[in-house]
């Protein structure tokens, strides 16, 4: 074989391993594009003046990534013709200046790799001269784009921890462990995990299809309330102990103690030197007794960490049960805080009567402690809903027959006072139909749909939210400023039909005595 030819065949391999080696290079590098208003930090509408001072744009990368190159693209608008320009700077070591401009404009910042990390990074936007306007960042028109590499496994709880509150990549779909009809650890738990993320998870029902796995371990060799990690496939948190109590004593742990310092394991000990996740809030007082309150955390549910409430979970078990963890993530983020000393359980009336109860499900419909006090909204929120969803009418209220599909979810939200114990507030997010209730449960939690709850009941679905509250008095008519009568339409309308039977009587009366006139008739 002449050197030539061995020159070609050497010349074939190399040819054959760089195109293999860059096939497999494109394949593990990922790109991932982003609004800021979707950040964990989510982003809003951004004012850059002297007043306010510079801005901030916070991301987080996993630590089993490594960031490739990113671009930053910024909507800004100035706020007067004097704008002066805009320095960007990038995690304290890339300085980028942006030229005045006398309209709105979008400005790409280029992110190397080498100024990013895995972990926190920070984004700082300031005005080079304070003695002029500023600029306003619309959140809504800028986004991250960031091509990142995995370049190995979570190895530790830390690593998991700081995993769930990336941005890039976002935190997968997540298996929480059902063990039966007693769902505190399993509700404790899913607070927990979304505190982490700064958002509600996507909850899934098996195992084998979850990008991160929380398990128990239950037995007499455990020493007592404790966090481990495990990989087998994909990364696990076991919570471990010798019998139930510890078990959830290990969901507290976890839904309130930081993970961000533990190895591969974390107990009682190791929380009393902890940061803690969430934080208490001094608790605004509520304006009225409405879903806005619930929304806000105005509402007395959440003193003392859950300690006054009572969560009533009708479908705790298998998948109807992701409904209301979604339900508990959203509502735990809203209060800032896990309810880890609530009242958990699927029966209202085994619920401690001193406390506020919540209902969370399809069969709190058929619970007569929640429908017994429920205001008439309530009742005119679930028809519609089952209007929506396929219901023949004449909606039973306790009952979820007669559905027709699953084609248009949709969610009933209540709040009112107990009317035996107006010092005892109830609560009841449910559907129609059972078989929605996950999907109507989702759209609620993971959408904006949340802050728009309002009225003393409100329907939702995919398309918006709709309260109900027949207490708020309207516009006063124009009578009852002038202080006169005010008669409804039928009212009147009796009124008009009175006195044409007058002018109707007054003219066969008249024709009658001209008749009789004409007749010699006195």
């Amino acid at each position: 074989m002449s050197d030539r030819v061995v020159r070609c065949i050497l010349w074939a391999i190399a040819g054959l391993m760089a195109a293999s080696a860059s096939a497999q290079s494109s394949e593990e590098t990922s790109t991932i594009e982003t609004p800021l208003t979707n950040l964990s930090h989510s982003v809003t509408d951004l004012i850059i003046d002297p007043e306010s001072g510079d801005g901030r744009v916070q991301f987080a990368i996993s630590p089993q990534a490594s960031p490739l190159d990113g671009r930053l693209f910024l909507g800004l608008e100035p706020l007067g013709d004097d704008a002066p320009g805009l320095i960007v700077v990038v995690n304290d070591s890339r300085a980028v200046r942006i030229a005045p401009s006398p309209a709105a404009m979008t400005a790409e910042i280029e992110l190397p790799p080498h100024v990013l990390s895995p972990g926190t990074n920070i984004i700082t936007l300031a005005l080079e001269d304070d003695e002029t306007t500023g600029w306003r960042l619309d959140a809504a028109h800028s986004r991250l784009r960031l091509a990142y590499r995995i370049d190995g496994a979570l190895g530790s709880l830390s690593d998991v921890e700081a995993a769930l509150a990336a941005d890039i990549p976002p935190p997968g779909d997540i298996h929480i462990e059902d063990i039966g009809r007693d769902v505190t650890v399993e509700a404790i738990v899913a607070q927990g995990t979304a505190l982490r993320m700064g958002r509600v998870p996507a909850f899934v029902a098996t195992a084998e299809a979850a990008d991160l796995r929380i398990r128990y371990d239950i037995g007499p060799d455990n020493g007592g309330a404790e966090i481990r990690f495990a990989h087998t496939d994909v990364p696990e948190i076991i919570l471990a102990g010798r019998h139930q109590q510890d078990l959830e004593t290990a969901a507290r742990l976890f839904a309130s103690r930081s993970l961000r310092q533990a190895d591969t394991r974390f107990s009682v000990a190791d929380a009393l030197s902890a940061a803690a996740i969430g934080r208490e809030n001094t608790r605004l007082a509520p304006r009225g007794t409405t879903l806005r309150e619930f929304a806000e955390a105005r509402a007395p549910f959440g003193d003392g960490r859950g300690a006054q409430t009572a969560i009533v979970i009708t479908e705790g078990d298998g998948e109807q049960r992701l409904g209301a963890l979604s339900i508990m993530a959203r509502t735990a983020i809203a209060h800032q805080t896990a309810w880890i000393y609530a009242w958990y359980g699927d029966d209202s009336n085994a619920a401690p009567e001193n406390r506020h109860v919540v209902f969370i499900g399809a069969g709190a419909l058929s619970d007569r402690n929640l429908l017994l006090g429920a205001p008439v909204e309530f009742r005119t929120a679930l028809r519609e809903a089952a209007t929506q969803a396929g219901h023949r009418s004449g909606l039973r209220l306790s009952s979820a027959a007669y559905a027709h599909g699953d084609s248009h979810p949709a969610g009933v939200a209540t709040v009112f006072t107990d009317p035996s114990n107006p010092s005892r507030w109830i609560a009841g997010f449910t559907a129609p139909q059972a078989s929605s209730f996950n999907r109507a449960s989702e759209i609620l939690s993971r959408s904006a749909h949340w802050g728009a709850l309002t009225g003393r009941a409100a329907l939702w679905d995919e398309d918006g939210v709709t309260g109900y509250d027949y207490s708020v008095e309207g516009t006063p008519t124009v009578a009852q400023r002038l202080g006169l009568p005010d008669f409804s339409m039928r009212e009147v309308a009796f009124f008009l039909f009175l006195l044409t039977m007058l002018f109707v009587l007054r003219g066969v009366w008249r024709s009658r005595r001209v008749n009789d006139k004409s007749r010699g008739w006195r």
